[in-house]
C-alpha cells in the first residue's frame, strides 16, 4: 500500500507512534507472560506443564497480529484513507487474534479466569453458540453503519472502545470451536462445522450493501485522498467488501474444511470426539444400534459382559473392525447350530 501514486501533499504516513496501541498490547503480552511464568507453576494441576511451546507460539502469534494491525502504518490508513484497510484490521481483530489467544490458552487459566468469578455465568450464557452467534453477527453490523464508523474516525478512544468490543464479541463466538474446559460451551466436530458455515454465511448482508451501493458511504473515505491511484471510494468498499465476504468467508471454510479432514481421521480410528461415551469408552454402530466398541471386541475374542463390565476406560477399549464383526458372527452362527 505505501508504494503508491499519490500527492505527497495530499497524503501524509508520516510515523505516529500511537501510545494506547503500544499501552493495551503490551498488556497483553505482560498478561501472557505473567500468566505462563509466574501464575501457572503455581496454579497447574500436578505433573501438568504450564504451558507448551506450540501454545506459546499461538499466543505470540496473536500478539504480533494484534500489534501489525494496529499499528503504524495500517492504522493511519485505516482511518484517513482506505476502506478496505479497516475492514482488513477488523478481520484480523475478529477471526485471527481471539483464535490465537484462545489457541494459547491452557485449561488450567480458565478454571482460574472463572471458577467462583461473578461474571462466570454472564461469559457462559454469552459464549452459547446461538447466543454468541448473535451477538457478534449483531455488532458487525452496527460497528459498519455509517455514523457509527464516521464517529470511530473522528474520535480515537470511541475507535478504541469499538475495536475492544468487537475482539470480546469474537472471542465469545470462538469458545465454542476453541475450548478446552468444561467450565465453557464446547461443541462437538460436525456441529463446530455448521456453526462456523453459518458464520460465514450471516456477513453477506453488510456486504451487500458495501458491494451494490453505486456511491460512498462513508464521508470520511470519500472525500479523502487517493491513495492508490485509480482506485475511487466505491471501488474500495467493493473491496473492503470482498474481504468481509470471501476473504473471512474463505478463511472460515478453510478452517471447516481442515476439521472436516480430522474428524473422517478420528472416525477411521474410532476416536472423533462425537463417537465418545460419557464414560470415555468408544461407541459403534450397527444396525442401526449404538453399542461400546471394547465390549464387541471383547465379544469377538470369546470375552463376556461380566468379565469387561468394569474395562470401560477409553485406553482399555478397542476400535471395532471387520475381523471382530466376523468373528461375532461365526460364534453366533456356532451357538444357533448347537441348538
Amino acid at each position: 500500500m505505501l508504494g503508491v501514486a499519490s500527492s505527497a501533499a495530499k497524503v501524509s504516513l508520516g510515523f505516529h507512534l500511537h501510545p494506547s496501541v503500544v499501552l493495551v498490547v503490551g498488556a497483553v503480552a505482560t498478561f501472557f507472560w505473567w500468566a505462563f511464568t509466574r501464575l501457572g507453576p503455581s496454579v497447574a494441576p500436578p505433573g501438568e506443564l504450564a504451558y507448551s511451546r506450540r501454545q506459546r507460539n499461538w499466543v505470540i502469534a496473536g500478539v504480533v497480529a494484534t500489534f501489525v494491525f494496529s499499528f503504524w502504518p495500517l492504522h493511519d490508513i485505516s482511518e484517513k484513507y482506505l476502506f478496505l484497510s479497516h475492514m482488513l484490521q477488523h478481520t484480523v481483530f475478529t477471526l485471527v487474534a481471539p483464535a490465537c489467544f484462545l489457541l494459547g490458552s491452557p485449561d488450567w487459566l480458565w478454571r482460574w479466569a472463572l471458577r467462583r468469578r461473578p461474571f462466570a455465568a454472564s461469559v457462559r450464557f454469552l459464549s452459547r453458540p446461538l447466543v454468541a452467534l448473535l451477538v457478534f453477527n449483531g455488532l458487525i453490523a452496527v460497528t459498519h453503519w455509517p455514523k457509527v464508523v464516521e464517529r470511530s474516525l473522528h474520535n480515537e478512544w470511541f475507535h478504541f472502545l469499538l475495536h475492544a468490543v468487537l475482539f470480546a464479541s469474537a472471542t465469545l463466538m470462538w469458545i465454542p470451536v476453541i475450548n478446552r474446559t468444561e467450565l465453557l460451551p464446547r461443541l462437538k466436530t460436525p456441529t463446530k462445522m455448521m456453526y462456523l458455515f453459518a458464520q460465514s454465511i450471516v456477513p453477506t448482508v453488510p456486504a451487500s450493501f458495501l458491494t451494490f451501493s453505486k456511491t460512498p458511504l462513508y464521508p470520511t473515505y470519500g472525500r479523502a485522498p487517493r491513495l492508490i491511484h485509480g482506485l475511487d471510494a466505491v471501488g474500495d468498499q467493493q473491496i473492503a467488501a470482498a474481504i468481509m465476504k470471501i476473504g473471512a468467508g474463505g478463511l472460515l471454510w478453510a478452517i471447516v474444511g481442515y476439521l472436516f479432514i480430522s474428524w473422517q481421521r478420528d472416525t477411521r480410528n474410532g476416536v472423533s470426539d462425537d463417537n465418545i461415551l460419557a464414560t470415555g469408552t468408544s461407541r459403534v454402530r450397527i444396525a442401526g444400534m449404538t453399542v461400546d466398541g471394547g465390549r464387541v471386541a471383547a465379544f469377538a475374542d470369546g470375552g463376556s459382559v461380566a468379565a469387561h463390565a468394569d474395562n470401560t476406560r477409553a485406553e482399555d477399549s478397542e476400535v471395532l473392525t471387520w475381523e471382530h464383526v466376523r468373528a461375532e458372527f461365526d460364534r453366533l452362527d456356532a451357538e444357533t447350530s448347537e441348538t
